[in-house]
């Protein structure tokens, strides 16, 4: 690997960057190089919409992570001369195919000769073998002129192509459901039911035969992994304990093995995205964007961008996106909800939803087990409604009224 030449090409485009990141490995770097890598990771963490670093900025901020001004010195001039370094993004990502090809074809070969378990190294060979980039399989071009309406109705209109959203009562106002690439954020108070509801919503998405993966920051994955399976069992916490292989068997009749649910503290959009690509989810369901490593001090700053790359992947992976976030005071023992009501940005996250969903109760809602689901904000059908629910906390279970 030409050192210099991939450095250069990922600070002058975040296309060389999300091409070849994956494949960069720490330990084929210089000691300084290591360095710079990991500043250009955590730039592009910080802020997933650049086109480019900045590299005053990626200067700057490796020389408040060494002591000695020498360095200090060293690594700022290091960073301006790479970003002047005459290389080619394409070229680059090019080499890097053709290092790792070698590199894989090596591995394979001496497995084969060990007689070593090598069907790993086999897929991966393969797959590299065919590759004509690094990065994703090239994008389906979204140019469209004079397009057929009829296959407009037909592709991406019909209702038997939309994922719905449970519970029906949500779905029949989002006009029979939602399309891949689109981002739902769901906002409430603490402890209003924001991990009931998207448990409520994943076990629909089980029962369409879709993949889920569910990235949890803040309770502990096997409290999340307990409500799954009390929703998709029908049975308490105490009745799982008691007879854990009937839950099993009733969970698995309903979708579990379509769930993924991997926990993270907090995880940052580079986790994420690594685990979008291994995964490939039909949804994403982020609970919460508030505990994300954005590499921002500024906590607004921080939502926000965390809300920014939320939707980017949802169209980048073709896939629906589900973001938790809380409600501000202003929600306190209210029923309906609107978009002021988000916490620290009641503009820029919802400047990034395609839907908004907010859950709010009074107490006397509160006192018989309902909660409120508002529609501040809805570009699938245009409903701006509201209307109550029952629930069944047990069961992490939404269910209509009556």
């Amino acid at each position: 690997m030409r050192e210099k030449h991939v450095l250069s090409s990922c600070i002058k485009s975040k296309e060389a960057f999300d091409a070849v990141q994956k494949h960069v490995e720490t330990q084929d770097l210089s000691e300084q190089g290591s360095v710079v890598w990991a500043g250009i990771c955590e730039y592009y963490d910080t802020d997933p919409g650049a086109a480019r670093v900045d590299d005053e900025l990626l200067g700057e901020s490796i020389a408040r992570q060494v002591s000695a001004d020498k360095h200090k010195e060293m690594f700022k001039g290091l960073v301006k001369g790479l970003a002047q370094f005459d290389s080619s993004p394409a070229n680059v990502v090019e080499d890097l195919i053709q290092t790792k090809r070698e590199r894989i074809g090596n591995q394979l070969a001496a497995a084969l000769l060990a007689g070593d378990e090598a069907a790993t190294l086999l897929e991966e060979y393969n797959e590299i073998l065919d590759a004509k980039t690094l990065g994703d399989d090239e994008q389906e071009d979204d140019t469209r002129q004079g397009y057929s309406v009829l296959d407009l109705v037909a592709t991406d209109f019909d209702r038997d192509n939309l994922i719905r959203i449970y519970p029906e009562s949500l779905n029949d106002r989002l006009d029979g459901g939602v399309k891949p690439g689109h981002h739902l954020i769901l906002f409430a108070r603490p402890e209003m039911g924001k991990t009931m509801f998207v448990i409520e919503m994943m076990a629909g998405f089980a029962r369409q035969g879709l993949t889920v993966l569910y990235i949890g920051n803040e309770d502990p994955i096997a409290d999340i992994n307990m409500r799954v399976v009390n929703r998709l069992s029908g049975m308490t916490k105490l009745e799982v304990i008691n007879a854990p292989q009937k839950a099993d068997d009733v969970a698995r009749e309903h979708g579990y093995e379509q769930l993924i649910l991997k926990g993270l503290a907090p995880g940052t959009s580079r986790e994420i995205t690594n685990l979008i690509e291994f995964h490939k989810p039909d949804v994403l369901v982020l609970d919460q964007l508030r505990n994300l490593n954005m590499f921002q001090d500024n906590y607004v700053l921080a939502l926000e961008s965390a809300a920014k790359q939320a939707r980017q992947w949802a169209k980048r992976y073709s896939c629906v996106v589900v973001s938790v976030t809380q409600a501000g005071d202003s929600a306190q023992d209210k029923a309906v909800l609107d978009m002021g009501d988000v916490d620290f940005s009641n503009t820029g996250i919802p400047s990034q939803a395609d839907v908004m969903i907010g859950l709010g109760a009074n107490p006397n809602h509160q006192k018989n087990g309902e909660i409120v689901i508002s529609l501040p904000k809805n570009k699938v059908s245009g409903k701006h409604e509201y209307f109550a629910v029952a629930i069944e906390p047990h069961l992490s279970k939404v269910m209509p009224l009556g």
